[in-house]
């Protein structure tokens, strides 16, 4: 195998420190050296082999055709998940702890960008692979890391690059990322929110997995619902546009409607081929809102929702360490429309449904009603530009105020907005005099001192974290390499200071869209971070206990704004 060297030497270092004490494999930060056409580089050592692996960079060329090129980001999606496979059988124990591991994040079904692999447009690719250097009894096995950093892993990423009689499954990776992104740039035009195209397989084998569920009845849009549209290279694709306003999910249990909910939610990140959602896109800065029982809020505006509570307790900057279901559900509303949504998906499974709808004919019994449903609200939300995608089973109030009725039964999508318009009849919702107005941007003005903030399953936690963050209500977040992301934001709180959570959150999307994890971390990234929207930043800052916030447009005291 030819070699050349260049700077520190990854052979040479191993060469001197054979045998020593693990630690001494510090020697190899920084050594580098080509492996036929590939550049390896050590940039983070492991100092015991049961901690975190170490972090070996590689370089090379991949020969693509330039409609490869064209389009990065799927295609370092495709390499990626061949890295993935070609890690996997090359990676084998060679001793204690993690001895041995070659590995990058296990990528879930969408097309994301993420640090373990960055292609660029001039052919050049970059991978940031998990290694766990060898050892025996707690000494360098300088001979079995050799074979690793100079042959395995240099071999597996000249594998994965070389696409030979792959041309055709990644011509098809990239027509699906492009097919996702013509639609979604065609969703405004057609004023459509969302679009689930004929054909679609929306259930998933079991809860929690990810594969389409064999046997699954195929989507089919009701046709009073279909929308064609045509894409560049000729083909026209049909399928049910989700109209702008308020869209009501109806049917009995176990027929589809949080399937279809969920689908399009998940219609923020472009699927890959064989996913069975490939044609299901939404606007990308779609929400799923959930009650969040418990959950820190600071200063968010709810008073459209909540109002005229027991003591006079300000709604218009709501704070608490501890939220009810209806408080929660409504300061993630408004959060996620401060934080740019047009789109907001809810299901009675999982939302407060006092904040999804009220029965006025219980008004002559409860006589001091603290919240004005969503049902009531949705007509002015429309005149601001969000749209609403509610799961009911059959709430009239709802029904009344939609402008869109799905009624799901066995997984089959009929249009009912004309049978629920009849069937409502003359039944108007009550209006409480509170028309929907959109949250005031608000400004960080403190932040909690994290020292080792961790992601541990789908919770943040630090031990100057007063309470974890649940992660889970976020069901947007699709890979655990998005959850480190998150820990990584964590431990830079400070960027946030001053400025609005808006501003700071669309910061890091920016930065991530241009695959720039650098900015984020503040030095070269590990393999283990992926793209996150600004509506997610802002999902975690929102939760962080002792992050305070203050109003930009509302008095307060003499400095002019009110705050938490």
């Amino acid at each position: 195998m030819a070699m050349s060297m260049d700077f520190a030497g990854i052979s040479s270092v191993l060469s001197r420190i054979d045998g020593r004490g693990y630690k001494a494999y510090r020697s190899l930060l920084g050594a580098r050296e080509i492996s036929d056409a590939v550049t390896v580089e050590v940039i983070k050592v492991q100092g015991d082999p049961y901690a975190p692996p170490s972090v070996v960079k590689l370089e090379s060329k991949v020969d693509v055709p330039s409609w490869a090129l064209e389009h990065t980001t799927p295609l370092s999606d495709f390499l990626c998940r061949r890295l993935y496979v070609q890690l996997r059988r090359e990676s084998s124990r060679l001793g204690e702890g993690r001895s041995g591991i070659l590995a990058v994040p296990k990528p879930g079904p969408m097309m994301l960008r993420r640090s373990c692999l960055e292609a660029h447009e001039d052919g050049s690719v970059v991978a940031r692979i998990w290694v766990g250097l060898p050892s025996r009894g707690r000494r360098i096995d300088s001979s079995a890391a050799s074979e690793m950093l100079s042959s395995k892993l240099p071999r597996a990423f000249s594998n994965s690059l070389d696409i030979g009689d792959a041309k055709d499954p990644l011509r098809r990776h990239i027509m699906a990322w492009r097919l996702q992104e013509h639609i979604r740039g065609e969703l405004a035009r057609l004023g459509l929110v969302a679009f689930v195209g004929d054909g679609s397989i929306l259930p998933r084998r079991c809860g929690g997995c990810w594969e389409p569920l064999e046997d699954a009845i195929p989507f089919e849009s009701p046709r009073s619902l279909r929308v064609d549209i045509e894409v560049p290279w000729g083909d026209v694709v049909s399928g049910m546009g989700v109209r702008k306003g308020l869209t009501v999910i109806a049917g009995s249990a176990f027929h589809g409607k949080t399937t279809l909910a969920e689908a399009i939610a998940q219609g923020v990140w472009n699927h890959i081929p064989g996913d069975g959602r490939e044609k299901v896109v939404a606007v990308r800065d779609a929400m799923l809102v959930r009650a969040e029982d418990g959950r820190y809020i600071s200063c968010v505006d709810i008073s459209s929702m909540i109002h005229d509570l027991p003591a006079n307790k300000d709604t218009e900057c709501f704070s608490t360490g501890n939220a009810s279901g209806a408080t929660s559900t409504a300061a993630s509303v408004q959060e996620a429309v401060e934080a740019g949504s047009r789109l907001l998906v809810l299901d009675e499974d999982t939302a407060a449904t006092n904040i999804l709808y009220w029965d006025e004919r219980v008004s002559q019994l409860i006589r001091w009603n603290t919240v004005t449903p969503l049902s009531e609200l949705a007509k002015s939300m429309g005149e601001e530009g969000i749209s609403l995608v509610v799961v009911s089973s059959g709430s009239l109030p709802l029904l009344s105020t939609a402008n869109t009725v799905i009624v799901m039964e066995g997984y089959r999508a009929r249009d009912a907005t004309d049978e629920a318009r009849r069937i409502a009849g003359r039944y108007h919702a009550e209006q409480h005099g509170n028309e929907y107005h959109a949250p005031t941007a608000r400004l960080v003005i403190s932040v909690p001192d994290l020292k080792k903030p961790k992601v541990k399953g789908r919770r943040l936690e630090d031990r100057f974290l007063h309470v974890p963050v649940d992660l889970d209500a976020d069901e947007l977040m699709v890979e655990e390499a998005q959850l480190a992301t998150f820990q990584a934001i964590a431990t830079r709180l400070l960027g946030a200071l001053k400025i609005s959570i808006v501003e700071y959150a669309t910061r890091i999307e920016g930065d991530l869209n241009r695959g720039d994890f650098d900015s984020l971390l503040g030095r070269e990234p590990g393999p283990g971070l992926a793209e996150v929207r600004a509506q997610d930043v802002a999902f975690l800052l929102n939760r962080l206990h002792g992050l305070r916030t203050i109003q930009r447009s509302h008095p307060y005291l003499g400095d002019g704004r009110k705050g938490s």
